[in-house]
């Protein structure tokens, strides 16, 4: 796309994880059998009243906060007036010009700063789901408490709004307002993009690209959009502002229709709910609830001089995270332990094996580990199958060690007997280690090992095969 710059801002949407829903009482669960969580308040029907969920206002309260945004003294709720089989009112109770909060920033990792234009509270629609026989509506959704988050236009690449919409997402499970799966489209981004010559100012007609739900798809979506306006651009055409969804299976994106603007949504301020006041005191107090937010996480992590990928790993989740200080607490060495949580436990935790959130063995127990490594009291080979024996059981090291009779063997005596019966063993790696082939002691050392079970350090067996075998 050479003499083009794409010009990017993102809308995230966030499912809020309070027990009932935004403006009534029903149960905000996702899962139930269709219908079940619906009532005459949610359904729009003639003479309900809503009210308020003041857990709704909080949280996004606190979402406001953490993403640097000033929180409004006033806000009110306005109605979207749109028709769709998934919105039983025939409108979306929503904010348009008193949102909760405005004005904040985003640090995207390995980017720049992204504006957030603001953060307001609005209600979900239901679901359609398209069956063989048509369509069927679950209005189970309808009325669940909303987040939506504006960006200004500053992302510069797909890449860019990916890394954003997933600090967004970090930041939410850090709050805990959300369990922000995707696949359950708590989360969902829509995307504006437009195209401009490198140097201008002035912005070109934009097209938005409505519900996604996964980062890859965002970010296929944005790149072939970007493509396809660069070269209708290059054929001089003229990109219409309209709404487009994502085909992923063709990949590409399809029209839906024009983009409309504030004025065809017909806004006007919620009959049925009266501006609120907020408290500065309140917001004072849930400014000092927020926790450590993933930013401050990894500039904290940095801090103790670990890689930049260990950094990444173990900021990713405040689980994680918390883990990772819970094993610094017992005294080990941060490298080791860095070491094992972004090695062996992240492998266990994507086997299914582990879970950092609910542990099978605490903390303080890794730490153990990583001292008793580094007393010497446990080899390397070991140490990994002690921690997969706390993986999938649990308990303490020392049980561990007890039941896999895993002790370090300090007898020199016999452990210069298990190195002779490895050398009688294997006469050919022997003359291969006179010979001078350095590889020759790798797998001699390897073999005691095995003989071993990991009893021996590596470094004690090499010296005595030398020992053994002679210069």
């Amino acid at each position: 796309m050479s003499g083009f710059e794409t010009v990017i801002g993102l809308e995230v949407h966030i499912e809020l994880q309070t027990e009932s829903k935004m403006f009534c009482s029903c149960p905000n669960r996702f899962g139930d059998p269709a219908n079940t969580n619906i009532c005459p308040v949610c359904l729009g029907l003639p003479g309900a009243l809503p009210r308020p969920n003041a857990a709704g206002i909080d949280a996004a309260i606190r979402m406001a906060l953490a993403l640097g945004c000033q929180v409004a003294k006033r806000s009110k709720f306005d109605r979207k007036n749109y028709f769709y089989p998934d919105l039983p009112k025939g409108y979306q109770i929503s904010q348009l010009d008193e949102p909760i909060g405005a004005d904040g920033r985003v640090e995207v990792p390995g980017g720049g700063t992204v504006r957030v234009l603001r953060v307001q509270l609005e209600e979900d629609a239901g679901k359609l789901q398209h069956e063989s026989h048509g369509a069927v509506v679950d209005f189970n959704r309808a009325g669940v408490p909303l987040l939506e988050i504006v960006s200004a236009p500053d992302l510069r690449s797909p890449q860019e709004a990916r890394a954003y919409w997933e600090e967004i997402r970090r930041i939410a499970l850090a709050l805990g307002i959300s369990d922000a799966r995707m696949e359950e489209g708590s989360v969902r981004a829509d995307a504006n993009i437009s195209l401009r010559p490198v140097g201008a100012e002035e912005l070109n007609p934009r097209v938005e690209i409505k519900n996604m739900n996964s980062f890859r798809f965002l970010e296929r979506a944005l790149a072939y959009e970007a493509e396809r306006q660069a070269e209708v651009y290059r054929q001089g055409g003229r990109v219409d502002q309209e709404t487009r969804g994502w085909d992923d299976p063709r990949g590409v994106t399809f029209s839906q229709r024009s983009k409309e603007e504030a004025e065809d949504y017909r806004y006007f301020p919620e009959p049925d709910l009266l501006p609120f006041a907020i408290d500065p005191s309140h917001v004072a107090e849930l400014r000092q609830s927020l926790p450590e937010l993933p930013g401050d996480r990894r500039q904290r992590l940095a801090r103790l001089g670990l890689a930049e990928e260990q950094v990444r790993l173990i900021a990713e989740s405040s689980a994680r995270t918390a883990y990772f200080d819970g094993a610094m607490a017992a005294g080990a060495d941060v490298d080791s332990v860095a070491k094992w949580i972004c090695g062996d436990l992240a492998r266990y935790e994507n086997d299914g094996r582990f879970d950092f959130a609910h542990p099978a063995f605490p903390a303080a127990e890794l730490g153990a580990l990583v001292q008793s490594v580094a007393q010497g009291e446990l080899t390397g080979p070991a140490a990994k199958k002690v921690l997969s024996l706390l993986a999938e059981r649990g308990g303490t090291v020392a049980d561990a060690v007890r039941q896999l009779g895993l002790g370090r063997i300090d007898d020199l005596d016999a452990v210069r007997a298990e190195v002779r019966a490895v050398l009688s063993l294997e006469q050919k790696a022997v003359a291969d280690l006179r010979a001078g082939k350095k590889q020759a002691m790798g797998f001699l050392v390897g073999q005691v090992m095995r003989r071993t079970r990991g009893r021996v350090a590596p470094d004690v067996a090499s010296r005595l095969i030398v020992e053994e075998v002679g210069e």
